[in-house]
């Protein structure tokens, strides 16, 4: 007898990036074998580097019929059948043992480890075939990886770099990705529009000051940009190899990976990633390895220690924290941080209301 499970948006959401092939070389959910081989040693079982789990759950009262069927049809909130997985393996995962090594802490505070212990510790593994793909908020930039592809060799791209975010742009990225121009022939701005935590910056936030900085800052035949639908798991140096796993699958030669790369609070060192990503020389994309950047008072602009050594009283950091707390309370943020226009941007969305997430979503 076929069994269907209702999902949830995040679950779907993995169901189309594994047929689109952001999540290539998975062609579905995890089987047992793959899913502890990525835990142990950062790498599925067949070899091909992996660090970050893409597991379905599923309630532990339909193990057994699931077994049996062979085929789990997967609908979405609204009852519609959106895909169906072909059933290889049914296998429970060891919170116990697994948590602290994909996250580096196991810490049940961490955003990423409070989502992973919400879900249920039966996981079902086995190929995906997508019967109906997710509309987005933002369908001018869901851009699959067989159109990023296209886009660049359209422009004659050789070199192309991938930026990661989950926040509008500031002064230090924007530094990061002017870097990036002057050694590439084209940037790919791809900021993760999917389930973030309580207080981060909105989807609307991100892809507006995107929008701005590129229609009005960047050069229209060098910078490409788009979203990348999929949860945030906070988990640091694995997900930055994660990350540029999938801009590799996009068409992207490099990747930047910065301070303290997809990590949150204080559980992972500053250049923690950066050190991880240096031991897998197999990735298939370069990694980009850039230290700071923060704003010197002595320079006047925005540089890194490979160009600046003033005293620390010079030095003045470039405060995500900061940023945030300014725009919350109205107000603009300094300018050596932000770009005023593309404050103000976001200024009128937090009249709005629009400005973060207000639930984890």
């Amino acid at each position: 007898m076929q069994r269907t499970l209702r999902i949830d948006n995040d679950s779907w959401l993995e169901c189309c990036n594994i047929g689109l092939g952001l999540f290539a070389p998975l062609k579905g959910f995890m089987v047992s074998e793959d899913y502890r081989s990525v835990v142990k040693n950062m790498r599925l079982k067949n070899g091909h580097p992996w660090t970050i789990p893409v597991t379905l759950d599923v309630p532990e009262e339909m193990t057994g019929d699931i077994k049996r069927s062979g085929k789990l049809v997967l609908a979405n909130h609204k009852g519609d059948n959106v895909a169906e997985v072909l059933v290889e393996d049914v296998f429970s995962v060891n919170y116990g043992n697994d948590i602290k090594k994909i996250f580096g802490t196991d810490d049940v505070r961490h955003p990423g480890i409070v989502k992973e212990l919400s879900r249920s510790r039966f996981r079902v593994g086995g190929p995906v075939k997508v019967l109906k793909y997710e509309k987005d908020l933002f369908p001018a930039y869901s851009l699959t990886p067989s159109q990023t592809r296209g886009i660049f060799k359209k422009h004659g791209w050789k070199t192309v770099v991938g930026f990661q975010t989950r926040n509008p742009i500031h002064a230090a990225h924007e530094y990061l990705q002017r870097k990036a121009l002057s050694s590439a022939d084209g940037l790919f701005i791809h900021p993760l529009i999917g389930w973030k935590k309580k207080g981060d910056f909105s989807p609307l936030a991100v892809v507006s000051a995107y929008e701005k900085m590129v229609a009005d800052f960047y050069p229209a035949n060098r910078v490409a940009f788009g979203i990348l639908r999929t949860p945030m798991r906070y988990a640091g140096p694995r997900e930055a190899v994660f990350h540029a796993l999938i801009r590799k699958n996009f068409g992207c030669t490099h990747f930047i990976v910065g301070r303290d790369h997809a990590g949150v609070g204080n559980y992972y060192g500053k250049y923690e990633a950066q050190e991880l990503c240096k031991k897998f020389p197999d990735l298939g994309i370069e990694i980009l390895h850039y230290h700071g950047p923060y704003y010197c008072k002595q320079c006047q602009e925005v540089v890194t220690v490979e160009h600046c050594d003033h005293d620390a009283e010079h030095i003045l950091p470039i405060s995500g924290t900061e940023i945030r707390r300014s725009l919350s309370e109205g107000r603009l943020p300094r300018e050596e941080f932000m770009r005023k226009e593309i404050a103000d941007v976001l200024i009128e969305l937090h009249k709005e209301d629009k400005l973060f997430v207000g639930e984890d979503v």
